[in-house]
């Protein structure tokens, strides 16, 4: 920190730093309980230039009571360490500011990274051996309050298909739901409320009208990011300060639950709609870059030696993906293969711009493909739900995927195949052009259609919901 005023001897400088540290700490305490903060100044003295010291944008408006809530649930949450952070950020350090409130208020919605690598991958790990296994298949009433499942208009529109799962999945249960997004009159809001994609809902269009203390006091997040990504950070004072959390990632429920936060691993069952997907799908420019082959509606009974396609991808850039993708250009080259790279613009993919109907060509190659790649965005490995099992297995596509964590449901060598990223050429080679390959393709591929078959569906998170709503 720069000292301000005339100079002086090493030990008044740093009684100085260490009182203005005090001040700036005393003033962010003020915002985590609610209060105003005000500059603090001593007698013939020039103010300290700071960072802002009041909460970013949105999460200005929510009382005492909600910040201490999410507070708390940070400082319990296994993969943050206020040391860290400091160490992550020096400034904040500098500044003197407690790290709990600066990385839940300001560092979250200004894209700094909130948790070291090491510590991250070690919470992640503690949690390994106290993974559920498969979950119940739980009978129940079609009687309940009403759900309303909300994913916003202006959002990414893989989000869109996940609350469409999730909205039919409950309504196959029995439950009486309804699809909706930020424009929803307030007035006649259900008494449950799922909010999908959180970082994008409380921020996109009318979204930062709904950030208030009752309703995120009253609603469920649906937590869709990897916990190292910046998308996360934005999401977690809203996952903090709900009443419960749903995630897809059996490691980060486990992290939220033991953090104080009511939380359910759920496993969508990807929606089938082939007559949608087409028409959506041929919308896209890249439609008719397709053999002829691959023009009509796919069926994911489709054998894997009956596929005219044998290799897809879809992932947006990131530099472990480009490198993958460059090391093997030559071996793709000579796979009718179809790639798609896009590259990171740092928005949402909106239903209404040019590329709004990609999910519906991802699905649509997918189901015209022998195999679906899966790279992680980076080195945490990650159980990508909407790449391995919406476009992949729910396509009939083989998944081929570098090692991830275990999951409750499906497991490598048995519904999907796990390689490291050298050896996934000679893998999908082995597969594509071997007798022996292809029959084990077509053991994996029928294996996965059966454990979609059989997934509890709307069943289990209906009666976490109903739980939910009888303890509220």
């Amino acid at each position: 920190m720069t000292a301000h005023g005339p100079s002086g001897s090493a030990a008044t400088l740093a009684a100085r730093a260490r009182r203005l540290g005090e001040q700036a700490s005393a003033m962010w305490q003020g915002v985590a309980s609610g209060a105003e903060p005000r500059a603090a100044q001593t007698p013939h003295q020039t103010p300290p230039q700071t960072p802002p010291l009041t909460p970013r944008g949105l999460m200005r408006s929510l009382s005492r009571r909600t910040r201490a809530r999410a507070l708390d649930r940070l400082r319990n949450l296994a993969c943050f360490a206020a040391q860290d952070y400091l160490a992550l950020h020096p400034d904040v350090d500098a500044a003197g500011f407690d790290a709990v409130v600066h990385a839940l208020f300001v560092g979250s919605q200004e894209g700094r990274k909130l948790f070291r690598p090491e510590r991250l991958a070690r919470a992640l790990g503690a949690t390994g051996a106290a993974l559920p296994g498969p979950l119940p298949h739980p009978a129940i009433e079609p009687h309940g309050p009403p759900v309303g499942v909300f994913v916003s208009s202006h959002g990414n529109v893989f989000m869109q298909d996940i609350a469409r799962d999730i909205a039919q999945m409950l309504g196959e249960s029995g439950v009486l739901v309804t699809l909706r997004d930020e424009t929803a009159p307030g007035a006649r809001l259900p008494p449950v409320k799922l909010i999908v994609a959180p970082h994008e809902f409380f921020r996109l269009g009318r979204g930062p009208d709904w950030v208030q203390d009752e309703l995120l006091g009253s609603a469920i997040m649906v937590n869709t990011e990897q916990l190292q990504t910046p998308w996360f950070a934005a999401a977690l004072p809203f996952l903090l300060a709900s009443a419960g959390v749903v995630d897809f990632c059996a490691r980060q429920t486990r992290l939220f639950a033991q953090a104080g936060v009511p939380a359910f691993q759920l496993t969508p069952v990807p929606g089938t709609e082939p007559g949608r997907v087409l028409q959506s799908a041929q919308r896209h420019k890249l439609f008719h870059s397709l053999p002829e082959a691959a023009a009509g509606a796919s069926n994911p009974a489709t054998p894997f030696a009956n596929r005219p396609l044998d290799l897809a991808f879809f992932g947006t850039e990131t530099p472990h993906r480009e490198a993958w993708l460059a090391r093997n250009a030559a071996f793709l080259s000579d796979l009718d293969s179809f790639i798609y790279f896009r590259r990171n613009t740092g928005g949402p993919i909106r239903s209404d711009s040019n590329d709004g109907s990609l999910s519906a060509l991802a699905s649509h190659v997918c189901g015209h493909s022998k195999i679906m790649l899966n790279l992680h965005r980076d080195d945490f490995g990650y159980f990508e739900w909407h790449r391995i099992v919406r476009l992949g297995m729910a396509s009939g596509a083989v998944v081929i995927s570098e090692p991830c964590p275990p999951h409750p449901e499906f497991q490598p060598g048995v519904h999907f195949l796990e390689a490291h990223a050298r050896q996934i050429p000679d893998l999908a080679e082995w597969l594509l052009t071997t007798p022996d390959g292809q029959a084990r393709a077509a053991q994996v591929q029928a294996a996965a259609a059966q454990a979609l078959a059989v997934l509890p569906g709307g069943a289990a998170l209906a009666l976490f919901l109903h739980e939910y709503a009888a303890a509220g």
